[in-house]
């Protein structure tokens, strides 16, 4: 018999051999829970919209692990990681394909140790964490850390994402670009990832939305104009607590990236 070397593949079926990959780590809350019907199109909607009585969701996430979403909150909160998440593709997929996607999350201490992640003071391992593999913001002068305003007790997401071209994105200190210019923002080298949304379609500045029942982001509002605006006050009845994607603020910032993939050695 002859053995199979190559795998089994379909006309028209390739991907370039010039791959990227990108990791980024948030406080913003990510998940791929598949929960991406709002709340008025759900089956049991007009149950709870005439008794005011929840009706247990299930919904099975991208592991094929079924789970039940007992509360409004409980299910918001799914649907909102989901939806930050997807923002987070369709920004990749403005400049580059995305071709594979993970969603991992850390908590509590270093991974391997009894050391807690405090995530904006330099002085802290977690910082030296960030900085060994290569996670930065994009502050003026870039720098490993997360804005002062999350110091303890918070959520990391990491997110892996591999883009089917390179020189699209990219996304690091100096040691990324020709020039001495973390943010050259030219196809040269490869847009940030990080740059502003309005400038560069890049991360900073775009909508993210945190958890509905107990917030995570330093400054989150549900009465602010972008949240009472929000096309999800009508399809899931309340409305959302709104804030940004933010990495270019020493207070704000909530998510660091890196080129490559990295952090799994740790466990995320």
């Amino acid at each position: 018999m002859t053995d199979r070397v190559n795998g089994s593949t379909f006309a028209g079926e390739f991907l370039t051999g010039n791959m990227d990959f990108f990791t980024l780590l948030t406080i913003v809350p990510v998940a791929q829970t598949n929960v991406t019907t709002p709340v008025v199109d759900l089956p049991s909607y007009q149950t709870y919209a005439s008794t005011g009585v929840w009706t247990t969701v299930t919904v099975t996430d991208s592991t094929g692990t079924a789970t039940s979403y007992a509360t409004l909150n409980a299910y918001l909160d799914a649907f909102y990681k989901q939806l930050n998440l997807d923002n987070l593709i369709r920004t990749f997929a403005g400049r580059a394909n995305p071709v594979a996607i993970s969603v991992n999350s850390i908590s509590g201490n270093i991974p391997g140790t009894s050391t807690p992640i405090n995530a904006g003071n330099a002085s802290t391992s977690a910082s030296t964490l960030w900085a060994y593999y290569q996670l930065y913001n994009n502050i003026a002068t870039p720098t490993a850390l997360f804005g002062s305003l999350y110091e303890t007790g918070k959520t990391f997401y990491s997110v892996h994402v591999a883009t089917e071209k390179s020189l699209l994105w990219t996304t690091g200190n100096v040691s990324n670009y020709s020039t001495t210019l973390a943010s050259d923002n030219t196809n040269a080298q490869g847009y940030n990832i990080l740059a502003s949304n309005s400038l560069y379609q890049g991360l900073d500045g775009l909508t993210a939305y945190d958890l509905q029942s107990s917030q995570v982001l330093s400054g989150s509002s549900n009465s602010s104009s972008a949240a009472t605006n929000s096309p999800w006050v009508a399809k899931n009845t309340v409305a959302p607590y709104v804030n940004t994607w933010s990495t270019s603020s020493a207070t704000l910032t909530n998510t660091l990236a890196a080129q490559g993939f990295v952090l799994n050695t740790v466990g995320v």
